[in-house]
């Protein structure tokens, strides 16, 4: 980018969305640091992508007022309600032309937050969108762009069944375009994920209409051949570094020194030979999804949370994601009675059982437990 902004040419720096990373506490920190450094690169629109909403729109909206970072999104809202999440779209003046920038996400790409709060979203059909959007937007800008988190086949249609977007940034795309594609009268420029290339374009434009009138592609490949910039490979090593300290601090949390290393966990299917009745109760309930719902928020490797989804995981032989102990997943019932070989048949198991409930079902993750309750919900 500096080599870019040395040539002294109107340069508009944009993104396509799912800027944020997997929903783990490690990403999240991968994320504020790759936030920080867009801010100070400049970025002069963002698309959202369903990605950038994985921690939450209180996450988003945290990170966009600390390092003014320009998303935009015209058909994304929280659910029930009219209100946008973002701007709808944004006017950026270079060299003496008005670019209109909006962005639309596919309906089709789920959006899933990791946050506490249950946050649900709609997201309006980005051809209807488009045709309100436009017209509007056209009074303001010479040139549009679409920050389409679309993907390709559907940036595509959504480009042929709208008339007078000028150009289209693909995101959600995992091929880059290394020439010019053109679908009717739309150029279309993409590159690939994760940051490994650059896409430029070098765009003609007609200052009296705005109409772009010849553009020029070229990738760049972020591979060992482009020189790391000095000031840029010291934050990365500092990045590195409070990764390693979160980490440890997490192990450190949660330590694996409950239990004895005498003693094992069966498994559920060891207990279901006995009790088969109560075996069946335990295997309708919420407790045998438990570590599904967790991997479905892409929390699988988060300790606080498996601590409440996995049985046994800071006792010792419980839980752990390599084997034989990675069968210990969800909330068997040795998480809530001990190890399978300490069984007792006299009857402590049961109240064993009962106290272990608020050990998760506390305050902060169950606010409203009551044990009849939520009891008659696996009764057994």
């Amino acid at each position: 980018m500096e080599n870019v902004w040395n040539e002294n040419a109107p340069t508009l720096m944009l993104d396509g969305g799912d800027v944020f990373g997997q929903r783990n506490r490690k990403d999240k920190l991968q994320t504020e640091f790759l936030c920080e450094v867009m801010g100070d690169l400049g970025y002069d629109a963002i698309g959202l992508g369903e990605r950038d909403l994985n921690y939450g729109l209180g996450f988003l909206r945290g990170m966009i007022e600390k390092f003014e970072l320009p998303f935009t999104s015209a058909n994304v809202r929280v659910a029930g309600s009219e209100d946008l999440l973002l701007p709808e779209f944004l006017v950026v003046e270079r060299g003496g032309v008005r670019f209109g920038i909006v962005s639309v996400l596919d309906p089709n790409k789920r959006i899933i937050t990791m946050s506490s709060d249950a946050e649900s979203f709609e997201v309006d059909d980005p051809v209807v969108t488009l045709r309100t959007v436009l017209p509007r937007l056209r009074e303001q800008c010479d040139t549009v762009v679409l920050l389409g988190h679309l993907g390709n086949g559907v940036t595509e249609e959504v480009v042929r069944e709208v008339r007078g977007i000028d150009l289209a940034v693909m995101g959600h795309t995992y091929r880059a375009a290394n020439d010019e594609r053109i679908v009717d009268d739309t150029i279309l420029l993409s590159s690939a994920y994760e940051g490994r290339q650059v896409g430029r374009a070098d765009i003609f434009v007609s200052r009296d209409k705005g109409r772009i009138m010849a553009v020029d592609v070229n990738i760049t490949q972020l591979n060992d051949k482009v020189a790391d910039d000095e000031s840029m490979a010291a934050r990365m090593e500092k990045y590195k570094a409070d990764l390693v300290a979160m980490k440890e601090a997490q192990r450190a949390a949660f330590p694996r020194n409950l239990g004895s290393a005498k003693e094992n966990f069966l498994g559920d299917r060891a207990c279901k030979a006995c009790h088969e009745t109560s075996w069946n109760a335990y295997a309708s309930s919420a407790h045998k999804q438990a570590f599904r719902t967790l991997r479905a928020k892409g929390q699988g490797f988060e300790p606080e949370c498996l601590v409440c989804h996995t049985t046994g995981f800071q006792h010792r032989n419980g839980y752990s994601d390599k084997s034989p102990y990675n069968r210990l997943t969800n909330v068997q019932c040795e998480a809530c009675h001990g190890y399978g070989t300490e069984h007792e048949r006299s009857g402590p198991w049961g109240a064993q059982a009962k106290d272990s409930c608020v050990r998760c079902h506390d305050q902060e993750n169950s606010p409203n437990f009551d044990y009849e309750t939520y009891w008659a919900k696996i009764k057994h």
